[in-house]
């Protein structure tokens, strides 16, 4: 965007920390019979697991 990109490593390691806090916040909205927070909490858990998953791939392509 500004010219420089992100590192792989750091994109892997918010994605992978969103992903956990998200998990949790959809696991506590389910505790309070909050389903359509859980819904949307689990959506984004899943959406930032599968950006963790695909910027891991990124670190082990070698240039």
């Amino acid at each position: 965007m500004f010219g420089r990109r992100v590192p792989p490593n750091v994109v892997f390691l918010l994605s992978l920390l969103l992903a956990v806090v998200c998990a949790f916040i959809a696991y506590r909205a389910f505790n309070v019979n909050k389903i359509s927070a859980a819904i949307i909490a689990g959506v984004f858990a899943v959406w930032f697991g599968v950006d963790a998953f695909r910027s891991y791939s990124w670190t082990k392509r070698k240039p």
